[in-house]
């Protein structure tokens, strides 16, 4: 457990210090203008997304320790190649694929956290996991940016780095059976198998459908953190480094109090705490759209750490719990699917409604969608574990 933790933290320490600053480099290393570079970083982030689905299937046939290893160290090799031919559309395709390993090896890790014992064992795993990786976020944008001003392509190196690191922890530190689904081997392009690498559970399965709905509203919602937040605040405070600050804040509390946290999480079910994690979203949301005065806004930041101290830890217990024997990484990569859909589709979304309603539409309507999104995560009647021959 806590050699997926460093991997984790190495991981995430990476992607702290080039993730926040990729627009920064297309438009002044590359020197493409913002829409461009918002285009560009899009078709790169589709990879993150369809990267879920396959690798559920490769983690239930071949293992996390494989998948993960393998997934981690092609990704580092991708992010240090991106920026050599300084050529945005050689920049897209080596970025795009780092960020499809990355996409893959997400399943993996989640899969590989959930086979520790219980189910109240789970959620401190994947609590870890989230401190790790909130812990490893924090250091990368702070030291980050005079690296981004002065010599950027050191930051390719660190974030590829790190990415090999986490592939060599993670190969030395995860049991070599763990989770491998044993069973005859298969050609890889017939029909049946296609069907299996892009699996998605029955519809019958309201447990598992009624959570990846709610969690692509939940990633509608977060993504506006990172998208129409910054570009209203930008307007209303005059100043971007309280958009620094505020995440920063936001990283620490989560490192420093996701653990004992998890103790609370074991005192009542997942559904209730997801759910409470969904209206602290939604009231998050609310207050963004009441006030932009800075205390308002460090509220509304505070809250949305409250609902992803109660909220994150559990969706994939909840999946593990969910899935027929065998299929447990199918599980993780159909729901992270539908999650990153949402932090995909959010950013467009966000835009159309700033642009037509205004902010207070917006925001408004964010905490309607963090209403719903508790009303289907709670809305389900357990009805035990699900054969997985029927897949849509």
């Amino acid at each position: 457990m806590w050699g997926l933790a460093i991997g984790q933290f190495l991981y995430a320490l990476g992607d702290g210090f080039l993730y926040p600053f990729v627009a920064f480099y297309l438009t002044r290393n590359l020197h493409l203008p913002m829409a461009s570079a918002g285009i560009f970083m899009g078709i790169a982030g589709i990879g993150y997304v369809l990267g879920q689905l396959p690798a559920g299937y490769l983690t239930d046939r071949f293992g996390p320790k494989l998948v993960a290893v393998m997934a981690y160290a092609i990704s580092g090799v991708s992010i240090i190649m991106a920026p050599m031919a300084h050529r945005a559309w050689v920049w897209v395709i080596a970025y795009g694929l780092a960020l499809t390993m990355t996409g893959v090896a997400y399943p993996a890790m989640l899969h590989a956290m959930t086979m520790k014992g219980t189910s109240k064992r789970r959620t401190q795993a994947l609590s870890l996991l989230i401190l790790a990786y909130n812990a490893g976020l924090i250091i990368g944008p702070l030291a980050g940016l005079p690296l981004a001003l002065n010599h950027f392509s050191l930051i390719f190196w660190i974030d590829g780095s790190c990415l090999l690191a986490s592939s060599l922890v993670l190969a030395l530190a995860m049991p070599s059976g763990l989770g491998r689904r044993i069973g005859p081997k298969v050609r890889l392009f017939t029909g049946k198998v296609w069907r299996q690498w892009l699996y998605l559970p029955p519809w019958k399965q309201s447990g598992f459908w009624s959570l990846a709905l709610g969690g692509t509203l939940i990633g509608v919602i977060y993504s506006q953190l990172a998208s129409t937040f910054p570009m209203e605040m930008g307007h209303t405070l005059s100043v971007l480094r309280w958009y620094g600050l505020l995440w920063a804040m936001n990283g620490a509390l989560i490192a420093v109090l996701q653990w004992p946290v998890s103790y609370l999480l074991q005192h009542r079910s997942r559904r209730f705490w997801m759910g409470l994690g969904a209206i602290l979203y939604a009231v998050a949301m609310i207050v963004l759209g009441i006030s932009a005065e800075v205390t308002m806004i460090v509220v509304a930041f505070l809250v949305v750490t409250m609902g992803e101290l109660v909220y994150e830890p559990l969706p994939p217990g909840e999946y593990a719990e969910q899935a027929p024997k065998g299929f447990g990484a199918r599980y993780q990569g159909a729901g992270s699917f539908f999650n990153a859909m949402g932090m995909v589709i959010g950013p467009v979304l966000g835009g159309l409604i700033l642009s037509g309603w205004g902010k207070l539409g917006l925001w408004f309507l964010m905490g309607g969608l963090g209403l719903t999104a508790a009303v289907l995560i709670g809305h389900h009647v357990p009805q035990g574990r699900q054969t997985g021959t029927n897949a849509l």
